[in-house]
């Protein structure tokens, strides 16, 4: 995807001017991912943020006995790694490709550059403030939301509203990013196809007619 269209049509940069959409494509570096590439492990060095085209990333942790959890599962249009301009100089998770995509890498000693020009850094202060009003709701839909309500907020955040989904993520990926674990994720598929809402063929899952417009979410 040309980054100028990505920078367009993503809601993250939305209301962000042509002037900064222009400087931050005028920096990035393209770069093609293959299913399973590490774009970057928890603890290296920390030189650059991230803008995903295609493809979906997955920002995780691992704990010494081996341990992952899935912090975020990235789409398309979204920026992360931003922590290392400004907390630490390391990449505090590790981040690995989904799918096969296209990320942009933004050199954080070009993004700091960028910074220094007040109408640029306003911008970003509004993005930042969009991401922090989305991990909010986030923070809230796990505490708030049982574990079909996550489940399905997380469709139709990352795959739209529709009435049939092919899956690639691994179970436990898709559990670990709704705060549930792959058995629970289980029983709640299966319970949802009993109660005739949806009906499962391998990796796709097709919801019934009006399951979308019944939630609200069509």
């Amino acid at each position: 995807m040309d980054i100028e269209f990505l920078l367009e049509q993503s809601e993250f940069f939305k209301g962000v001017s042509s002037k900064s959409k222009q400087a931050i494509a005028a920096i990035c570096i393209r770069k093609t991912l293959h299913k399973n590439d590490m774009i970057f492990s928890e603890g290296e060095n920390g030189h650059s943020l991230y803008l995903l085209a295609s493809g979906n990333v997955r920002v995780f942790k691992s704990t010494l006995n081996g341990k992952e959890t899935v912090i975020k599962v990235i789409g398309p249009g979204e920026l992360f790694a931003e922590v290392v301009l400004f907390e630490r100089d390391v990449y505090p998770a590790s981040a690995e490709a989904l799918a096969n995509g296209v990320v942009y890498l933004l050199p954080k000693r070009q993004f700091y550059e960028l910074l220094s020009d007040r109408d640029f850094r306003n911008d970003f202060i509004r993005m930042l403030m969009k991401k922090q009003r989305y991990l909010a709701d986030q923070l809230h839909s796990l505490t708030s939301c049982d574990v079909e309500e996550r489940f399905v907020r997380f469709l139709a955040e990352h795959y739209g509203t529709k009435d049939e989904y092919r899956i690639l993520l691994t179970k436990k990926d898709v559990a670990s990013a709704i705060g549930t674990i792959p058995e629970t994720l289980s029983r709640l598929l299966n319970r949802m196809q009993r109660e005739g809402k949806i009906s499962l063929e391998g990796k796709i899952i097709k919801f019934k007619n009006g399951f979308w417009k019944n939630r609200g979410l069509s």
